[in-house]
């Protein structure tokens, strides 16, 4: 499985958008509830590289936090 498909297939991801090819970086959104460890509440990053971006997306990288 390509790197990129299996960021897709982690459960915890709702999204990931590959913009490289127009000067953009790799957007992933995670799914509601969750959030990116080095920028709570945030939901949405992007990654210059497919390796930073399988990194920010490991279990480790993220949080849930339930939606009140």
């Amino acid at each position: 499985m390509k790197t990129l498909e299996a960021i897709r297939a982690q459960p915890h991801v709702m999204h990931v958008d590959d913009e490289r090819e127009i000067g953009n970086s790799i957007i992933v959104t995670l799914e509601d509830g969750w959030f990116f460890s080095n920028d709570p509440g945030c939901g949405v990053q992007g990654f210059d590289t497919v390796s930073a971006a399988k990194l920010g997306t490991a279990k480790k990288a993220v949080v849930y936090k339930a939606v009140a």
